[in-house]
């Protein structure tokens, strides 16, 4: 009898350590699967993932001094003296209302593309301690000097000028940093203030010798996008429409054309929501920096250009660049566009090439003065002041498709009326930056 209990105990131990072995079994997943099939699951197109402090620049620094304006010579400089201001400590930190622009004669300008949220000055800013940023949006900031204490007055200025939020940098090295541009001019170069324009408006004096670039592209495969914009990539059909058009589409999800002449490509989602929220700028911008970053989407070097926000509209542009310059073409060879409805990408709109090896240039190509600019637009049949809202140096962007190359050629650019377009006085219209 005992024998048997012995028997009994042993052959449910038995059967209890069958049955632990066998969920153990079914229920286990290897870490290293797991993090193969993440893998799998993200569609990469070659890129980078950016933070908002690599994404959004300033497009100018201008150092005054008394009537005169200076601006670097070379575009980097002004990069490096920005990246080292973020990390500058700002105390004293306050709002109050404001009456435009400072009147001081020795004054720094920075100059954004469009109007930055405030909140968002604490991930681009060093504060000393934290602060309540207010509801708007600052396109400049004025740096002001207090030669008693050596220290500098940092003015973020509403976009209307009503508005102001200031703060103090109180370290005598910086402040001799702008002293020394100010004073030296060493760097710099003979900037012209544009009179007559509805914005402060500042371009180089002097022309300027960039010359012409060649530079071989990776293309980035079609199939890659429908990867990332679909939700089952394996019901798409495709379709070529045309020669230089291919149609994508699940018939449900959206509509995705691509262009290989130009490798653009083109994505909008029909069945959109009828639910028109319109998202704070900060929102949007970090929604898009996300999701670009989720499939490795920053190709080359981009920042933000342009944040379009209304009850019906959330749009956001990122502009390409190159050694500093802005990089423009036509049909979105030279921009990212996105757009959301809430939290729903809507449309999608940007190149097939990431910028690789270069070819060779052409040093040889002067861009007219800044003289010779403002007076061919003060007496153009083309052009109104009125509505000329910046003027920039940088490249037009031509696509060889039978090279699989760029070509970037440098030339004056304007943003006419909200658009940018390639300055011609002599015959043509405008080249206009933009979508098909």
């Amino acid at each position: 009898m005992q024998l048997e209990t012995v028997k009994s105990f042993i052959l449910w131990v038995l059967v209890g350590a069958s049955l632990l072995l066998t969920f153990t079994l079914w229920s286990y997943r290897p870490e290293m699967e797991q993090s193969e099939n993440f893998v799998e699951d993200r569609t990469d197109l070659g890129g980078t993932e950016e933070t908002q402090n690599t994404l959004i620049e300033p497009t100018s620094i201008i150092f005054q001094s008394s009537s005169q304006y200076f601006g670097f010579t070379d575009p980097g400089e002004r990069q490096s003296l920005y990246e080292d201001m973020q990390n500058w400590s700002l105390y004293d930190f306050r709002t109050t209302k404001g009456n435009g622009p400072p009147s001081e004669d020795n004054q720094v300008e920075i100059i954004f593309p469009d109007a930055i949220p405030m909140e968002m000055a604490a991930n681009l800013f060093t504060f000393n301690e934290d602060v309540q940023m207010p509801s708007w949006g600052f396109e400049r900031i004025f740096m002001t000097f207090n030669q008693d204490s050596n220290t500098m007055n940092v003015i973020f200025l509403s976009e209307d000028g009503g508005k102001q939020a200031t703060a103090v940098v109180n370290n005598s090295e910086k402040y001799a940093l702008l002293w020394e541009y100010l004073t030296t001019f060493e760097g710099l170069t003979d900037y012209l203030r544009v009179k007559g324009a509805p914005e402060r408006i500042y371009i180089p004096n002097q022309p300027k010798n960039i010359g012409t670039k060649s530079i071989a592209v990776q293309t980035i495969d079609s199939q890659t996008m429908v990867d990332t914009l679909f939700s089952d990539p394996d019901i798409v059909s495709r379709n070529r429409i045309r020669e230089n058009e291919i149609y994508f589409t699940d018939n449900a999800r959206g509509i995705m054309q691509v262009y290989p002449h130009r490798r653009t490509a083109e994505f909008q989602n029909p069945l959109q929501s009828s639910n028109e929220t319109q998202l704070k700028p900060s929102v949007l911008v970090e929604q898009s920096r996300l999701n670009i970053n989720d499939h490795r989407g920053w190709t080359n070097d981009y920042r933000l250009s342009d944040i379009a926000i209304n009850a019906a509209t959330n749009k956001i542009r990122y502009q390409m660049y190159y050694e500093g310059y802005p990089v423009f073409g036509s049909n979105y060879s030279s921009i990212i566009e996105q757009q959301y409805r809430e939290s729903e990408l809507i449309q999608y709109n940007r190149p097939l090439f990431k910028l690789a090896n270069y070819l060779g240039g052409d040093d040889s190509s002067d861009l007219m003065s800044g003289k010779s600019v403002i007076e061919r637009l003060e007496n153009s049949d083309t052009y109104n002041m009125d509505n000329v809202y910046d003027i920039q140096n940088g490249y037009d962007l031509t696509y060889r498709s039978e090279a699989d190359a760029v070509t970037l050629e440098p030339a004056w650019f304007v943003d006419y009326n909200g658009t940018w377009q390639k300055m011609k006085f002599n015959h043509g219209h405008p080249q206009q930056e933009g979508g098909s």
